[in-house]
């Protein structure tokens, strides 16, 4: 469990566009163990879901480019590799559930052409295995009547019937990493629930990692081992669950944690972090968050920080730990 699965070392991802370049995910660094769930947070346009596309190559381009830093999976730079070597992962030791069930699957294949074409092109097998593979997927997903599912087309099937196909092309191959970029989105609360105890399931039957991105907090509560809070393509933050919800040391965090509904809260009113996410073309040279941070003082407006290790493991990237006597050197 202590070495690294998957290592993120200093990854820069930008955006060309007319208007400038777009600093996506600006030096990202975070490692993923084998069997572990790693929530990734953070409000829209942090950078979550490029990370992963980026651990995919599946930016779109020409825009999109990684200018700097790595990614290692198994000790192997993904960067490095040629397209080739990148499909033999992508669907087999990688895969990925991406947000719109609806827009991901092919509405001209039927639901079982999509799951066994993965099934052939990695694995190997013929049509007919492929078949009874695919079959046993959709039982596996907990989807009555998969005979019948088999042959039906995406717009038949409501969408957490649609979601759970998803997870049961991800999974078709037996992947060693899953990558699910906002599974339970615009599904209503029971799926919801049914989705994160069957990627539980998953996980503790094949022993399989986690990639979750997410914005719900009580999601990351209730299926991650820890957490990697991003803002404005930085990572800020990074943690046990346990410990970024009962001790957060990032401003940024805190106000995360704060502004999430409770039933304990008195106020009729939501708390928010005031102000405004920085323009991503025209990125400050100092601390992101110090516009908007209520203990900002003088050096937050004139340099970055770099994230720190404490001496309970937590990382934090904030000025205000500069010299503390918990920080390890």
């Amino acid at each position: 469990m202590n070495k690294p699965f998957v290592e993120f070392k200093n990854l820069k991802t930008y955006f060309h566009t007319n208007k400038g370049v777009v600093k996506s995910v600006n030096d990202v660094s975070f490692e993923i163990k084998k069997g572990e769930t790693v929530g990734i947070v953070g409000e829209s346009g942090c950078g979550k879901s490029v990370t992963a596309l980026s651990l995919m190559r599946l930016l779109p381009s020409p825009q999109g480019k990684i200018e700097g830093g790595d990614i290692l999976f198994e000790g192997n730079s993904i960067l490095s590799m040629s397209e080739k070597e990148l499909r033999k992962i992508r669907g087999n030791d990688i895969s990925m559930i991406f947000q719109e069930p609806m827009t991901s699957l092919n509405p001209a294949l039927t639901i079982g052409k999509q799951i066994s074409e993965g099934i052939i092109l990695h694995q190997k097998t013929s049509k007919s295995e492929a078949q009874k593979k695919a079959i046993e997927m959709i039982k596996l997903v907990d989807i009555p009547r998969p005979d019948e599912i088999y042959n039906s087309y995406p717009h038949e099937l409501s969408g957490g019937m649609r979601q759970r196909i998803m997870i049961a092309i991800a999974l078709s191959c037996n992947p060693k990493l899953l990558i699910a970029d906002e599974p339970t989105t615009a599904l209503d609360v029971t799926i919801q629930s049914q989705i994160l105890q069957l990627m539980k399931d998953i996980k503790d039957k094949f022993n399989t990692s986690i990639m979750l991105i997410t914005h719900d907090l009580g999601v990351v509560a209730e299926m991650c081992d820890k957490v990697v809070v991003m803002y404005a393509g930085k990572v800020v933050e990074i943690g046990s669950v346990l410990d970024i919800f009962k001790n957060p040391k990032h401003p940024y965090t805190k106000g995360l944690l704060k502004s999430k509904p409770s039933l304990l809260q008195s106020s009729n009113k939501l708390y928010s972090i005031p102000g405004q996410v920085p323009n991503p073309i025209e990125i400050p040279e100092c601390c992101y968050f110090s516009d908007r941070c209520e203990k900002s003082f003088d050096r937050c407006k004139s340099s970055i920080p770099s994230l720190k290790t404490l001496e309970n493991n937590q990382k934090v990237a904030c000025w205000i730990y500069e010299g503390d006597n918990n920080v390890k050197s």
